[in-house]
């Protein structure tokens, strides 16, 4: 039915939709889907299959006719392709495949042929054996169109090979296929391109795939080091220099597992999470891991993502990671605010209505990325509710690793902030079967119980300034709400309430194990403070950097002031009492906003931005004169002046 007059515009259109580096993992697949085939049919004939060997090393074929060159290639000893089928599947778009599997969810029959030729201008090299047919093609572009290369001076496209050019585990094989990347320049070095690092295959396989090397197969990647001029010139030689040797990629999953299990049993697992039939949403399965703290000798970096990552897993394949700041609203939804460098996630859904689209970029269910429906809060909150013991144990370790809050600081501030907040009393309302109003409207946390936080209530009413006198109590800051009086409401008792933070000092690198709010792709560093928790409304840590600029200015003016001689003593005290001013200042400016909240104007999305690191470093900055001047007031009785202050 369908004609096609610009393939080579279809080919352009669907590769600018394509991650990068795809070309690689799709070279991949093709040799895992060959290797797979053969193991199956010898078994089928009653044969012991030798084991799968997939490859990614120099072609050192090609290298040997020309020392200048520096080709990836993907080996694989599989089943391999006779002259016949190497025309078929070099040269048509979506062929169905030797698999015959191809549909949406599984082979499209187009991932190579897209992603080679389109990202790789010269071409990509494809030669295998099968049937004692030793067959090359090269596909690339010709000048004017994508199309089979010219390989010899009569213009032949499809040559027979001498057996040189194939690697010895395919030749004792009897059968396999090898894919060399041409790049696109004439000199072009793919086993590390330019911009690349030297391990940047090794970590792409990693982070592209979740367990490898547990089947019948194993993946191997040549990992170069030093200078392409200090390159060994021969597989022989590759394989007797420490520092260009092979690596097993076993995927991400297989990588959290080592590091996982190397502190003990109990550090991974799974926890099952229910999907809602009536909204069309399957169950998943969250695979988790508690890793080492990162340090020497626990880096992962240089092999897949660490902690404080999560990805989404469909055909073994890891799609939609979230990793860094931008992970932060994700772990906190999951109940992760403190050690989120030490846990990391991999979210499995199961069961029909998923796939992935054509680029393999994303997972979908119901057409719909799975971060972006309604699935996914569905089983974060069910994985909160799950959540194993290991987890909530590293979580309470890295809480207590921070430095222990002052309470007698936190009371003196409280204290004194009970008049300032009085000035604009939010109105606030818990649900009561007796109550003397009404209320409505989303919980204050926009979360529910879940996210208990802490609120100071005093019951209001009638009396002097329109309060009763009670006394103060804590409760849960989920369970108010802000819209009072309401004609349509349900019974409710109007409270006071004012969240309480806990205010945190921390190094740059202690809070990149948190989930800061808004964290703007910098976190906490070269900020003043940043809120840790699920949004601006609720956050319930109020963390402050010991490394901003500001605060160590404002120490310097200070001990510069009143510590000439660099007592250590006045020095410990600058210190304490800046920074409980500076916590009252914060404190104030974050808790004063949130009181105007009132589920219109001043939304979750507002409390983002509105308490954002870089918002709260302008709070900061904009009232250190009245900062400096209460220690200033304080450490007057033991200042250390200098000769010239004497005088």
């Amino acid at each position: 039915m369908f004609k096609v007059e610009n393939a080579d515009f279809i080919a352009e259109k669907l590769a600018a939709e394509l991650l990068p580096n795809q070309e690689y993992r799709e070279g991949y697949k093709n040799s895992e889907e060959a290797v797979d085939r053969r193991i199956k049919a010898e078994r089928g004939a009653g044969i012991e299959p030798a084991p799968g060997v997939i490859e990614f090393d120099v072609d050192w074929a090609l290298h040997a006719q020309n020392n200048s060159l520096w080709y990836l290639s993907v080996a694989d000893n599989g089943d391999g392709m006779t002259k016949a089928e190497i025309e078929k599947y070099t040269t048509t778009l979506a062929v169905t495949g030797a698999n015959q599997n191809q549909s949406i969810t599984g082979n499209q029959g187009m991932g190579l042929k897209i992603s080679g030729p389109t990202r790789h201008k010269k071409g990509i090299l494809l030669r295998s054996l099968k049937d004692g047919q030793r067959t090359m093609v090269q596909i690339g572009w010709t000048g004017r169109e994508y199309d089979l290369v010219p390989l010899n001076d009569k213009g032949d496209v499809v040559v027979e090979v001498p057996e040189e050019l194939f690697p010895d585990f395919i030749l004792e094989q009897g059968s396999g296929t090898i894919v060399t990347y041409l790049g696109s320049t004439d000199e072009a070095n793919t086993v590390v391109p330019e911009n690349h690092p030297r391990v940047w295959l090794f970590k792409y396989l990693h982070q592209r795939f979740f367990r490898l090397g547990e089947g019948e197969f194993s993946l191997m990647v040549r990992q170069p080091a030093r200078d392409v001029s200090e390159w060994p010139h021969s597989r022989e030689d590759a394989e007797a220099a420490q520092f260009f040797n092979r690596a097993e990629v076993v995927g991400t999953g297989g990588q959290w597992d080592r590091y996982a299990d190397r502190q003990g049993e109990g550090r991974r697992g799974v926890v099952d999470l229910p999907g809602l039939t009536s909204a069309g949403i399957p169950a998943a399965r969250m695979h988790w891991w508690v890793l080492p703290a990162p340090g020497p000798g626990n880096d992962l970096t240089s092999r897949t993502y660490g902690g404080g990552s999560l990805g989404v897993l469909y055909q073994n394949e890891l799609h939609d990671w979230r990793t860094g700041g931008p992970s932060n609203p994700y772990f906190a939804r999951l109940g992760i605010i403190f050690g989120k460098q030490r846990v990391a996630f991999v979210l499995e859904p199961v069961g029909d209505g998923i796939s992935s689209d054509f680029a393999r970029a994303h997972v979908l269910l119901g057409g719909r990325s799975v971060f972006e429906g309604e699935a996914w809060a569905l089983w974060a909150d069910a994985f909160r509710e799950r959540m194993p013991d290991m987890i909530k144990q590293t979580i309470a370790e890295e809480q207590q690793r921070l430095h222990e809050e002052d309470p007698e600081r936190a009371k003196r501030i409280r204290d004194r902030l009970k008049e300032v907040v009085a000035m604009l009393r939010p109105r606030r309302a818990r649900s009561t079967p007796n109550g003397t109003t009404t209320a409505d409207g989303a919980e204050v946390t926009g979360a529910g119980n879940d996210y208990p936080g802490a609120a100071y209530e005093r019951s209001t009413g009638g009396g002097s300034g329109g309060q009763r006198s009670g006394s103060n109590r804590q409760q849960g800051i989920g369970s108010l709400l802000p819209q009072v009086d309401t004609e349509n409401g349900e019974p409710a008792n109007e409270v006071f309430s004012i969240l309480s933070l806990n205010p945190r000092w921390v190094t740059e690198a202690e809070a990149e194990g948190m989930t800061i709010v808004n964290a703007n792709g910098k976190g906490l560093r070269d900020r003043a403070a940043a809120l840790a928790g699920v949004d601006g409304l609720s956050a319930p840590e109020l963390l402050l950097s010991l490394e901003f600029r500001g605060y160590k200015m404002i120490l310097q003016h200070l001990n510069e002031w009143g510590n000439a001689d660099g007592d250590e003593a006045v020095a410990s005290a600058i210190e304490q009492y800046a920074q409980e001013w500076i916590e009252q200042k914060m404190v104030e400016a974050v808790t004063g906003l949130r009181q105007l909240n009132n589920g219109s104007t001043w939304t979750s999305t507002a409390y983002d931005n509105a308490l954002s690191p870089v918002a709260l470093t302008a709070a900061f900055m904009a009232d250190r004169y009245h900062t400096i001047r209460e220690v200033k007031r304080q450490v007057g009785p033991m200042r250390r002046t200098t000769t010239s202050d004497a005088a």
